[in-house]
């Protein structure tokens, strides 16, 4: 590619390609009619001519009108022949002798082939009794003609009967015709080229809207939008141009919220560490194990927040749930047992449901063992908590329910929210039910909280049964 075409813009290309195209259709369209039209003229140049001759033929075969006798003489045929000729600028015929004229046809505007001795030339020695329509070139013109010799009532030849067609004319007239056509044409394209022009700049004008809102887009502010307008291909692009920008938008607010949670949580365990580090006594055995432990258990808070953090920093992205078939009466056992470690509490499995549903088994299991934890974290020894899940033609309903210290109205507007702890000294960063909300949401489900205090809580992933329930 050139760099002018390069250089030139999308409107400039469209209308350059729109006039190519619409040009080359006319120039096949022109060039195709004219040889059509051609091969039409010369097709009834021959018709005409043969027609022509051979009722000649029949007259020369038959009656003298003026007497109802075969013709008398030769010059009777050929005066009889000329009168019948209806000769016009473009057709005429003769009778002559050799490259002399007896008989012309009367009319005063006419082709005078007369006048023309190569063409009587041609025809006195092309003359024969058949019909035969052959093509001669002289100074005058380029002809199509048929002669047919004239016989006398002796039998003895006494001249030529020849009708031709100046072919040069009708294609002359055709040429002028197509030649009209031309200027027509080209006076189209030009239109075609102003309209274009306008249209082409009210369809493409989204895309300078998109290109101005665009350079207007930052790192720092993407929530600038374009309206959609109308339902076509450049509606669906700003659309599409929109939701990335909503993605990005959400992108770059996961990883600032990530920095920000990051550097708030990690700042007080790794001040806790510099602490303990900067008064650790190195000559003191005991102190060293203290602060050891100590350090392990900072190390190991935040590994656990860290990996949180990375879960929901993941949780928006398309490969962080994995569908598959999945039996949920064998995730609830599975679950059950592996809740049963948690604590000691009279674990039961209150409803199990029997059927295949389309799910991300690992994460499913992981937010329902992050309940069960919670559960046994608010809750006393021995006291009751129950594992549950059924499953509907439209929703998966997964469930813990704990006999706790419940929650508050008032906190439960704010449970889910990232580090709001319920018990500030419960142990935890607080993001327990933010990750089991994440992974809900990533299932397109919720998490449904039904608590009060001094009864206990329910905790309720609810999820749409997409693959059906079997």
């Amino acid at each position: 590619m050139t760099t002018a075409a390069r250089r030139m813009t999308v409107r400039a290309r469209l209308l350059v390609y729109l006039l190519v195209l619409t040009a080359a259709a006319l120039i096949i369209a022109g060039f195709t009619a004219f040889a059509i039209e051609r091969g039409r003229i010369d097709s009834q140049i021959t018709e005409d001519l043969a027609l022509r001759t051979e009722a000649f033929t029949e007259l020369a075969n038959g009656d003298d009108p003026s007497t109802g006798e075969p013709f008398a003489t030769a010059d009777d045929l050929m005066r009889e022949a000329m009168i019948r000729v209806v000769a016009s600028p473009t057709e005429s015929a003769v009778a002559h002798v050799g490259t002399t004229a007896r008989y012309v046809p009367s009319a005063p505007s006419r082709l005078r082939l007369e006048d023309d001795p190569e063409l009587l030339e041609a025809a006195s020695e092309n003359a024969t009794e058949e019909v035969v329509v052959r093509a001669v070139t002289t100074d005058m013109a380029d002809y199509r003609y048929a002669a047919v010799p004239i016989i006398a009532p002796d039998g003895s030849e006494a001249g030529v009967f020849t009708i031709a067609t100046d072919r040069g004319a009708l294609q002359a007239n055709l040429s002028e015709t197509f030649r009209l056509y031309a200027l027509v044409a080209s006076l189209a394209l030009v239109i075609i080229g102003v309209i274009a022009w306008t249209t082409v700049g009210r369809t493409l004008h989204p895309i300078g809207v998109l290109e101005t809102r665009t350079r207007r887009i930052s790192e720092h502010d993407l929530s600038e939008r374009i309206p959609v307008q109308g339902h076509d291909d450049l509606a669906r692009l700003t659309a599409t141009f929109n939701g990335m920008l909503d993605r990005l938008e959400g992108a770059f607010d996961d990883q600032r919220r990530l920095l920000d949670d990051a550097s708030h949580e990690l700042r007080t365990p790794l001040a806790i560490m510099r602490t303990n580090l900067e008064l650790l006594e190195p000559r003191d055995p005991d102190e060293i194990v203290r602060v050891q432990r100590e350090l392990l258990e900072e190390v190991s808070m935040m590994s656990r927040l860290v990996d949180d953090l990375v879960t929901l920093a993941k949780s928006d992205r398309p490969e962080f749930v994995l569908r598959s078939p999945e039996s949920l009466l064998d995730l609830t056992r599975s679950t059950y047992t592996r809740a049963s470690a948690l604590g000691e509490r009279d674990w039961r499995v209150e409803a199990a449901g029997d059927a295949t549903v389309v799910v991300d088994g690992q994460r499913l299991t992981q937010a329902w063992l992050q309940l069960a934890a919670n559960a046994v974290k608010f809750s006393e020894p021995d006291s009751t908590i129950w594992i549950g899940s059924s499953v509907t033609a439209s929703h998966i309903r997964i469930w813990v329910r704990d006999q706790g210290i419940g929650i508050a109205p008032e906190e439960q507007t704010r449970v889910l929210e990232r580090f709001h702890r319920v018990d500030p000294d419960a142990e935890g960063a607080g993001l327990g039910l933010t990750i089991v909300a994440a992974i809900a949401a990533a299932h397109g489900g919720r998490l449904e909280l039904d608590s009060a205090l001094g009864t206990g809580s329910q905790f309720t992933i609810v999820l749409p049964n997409d693959g059906g329930a079997s």
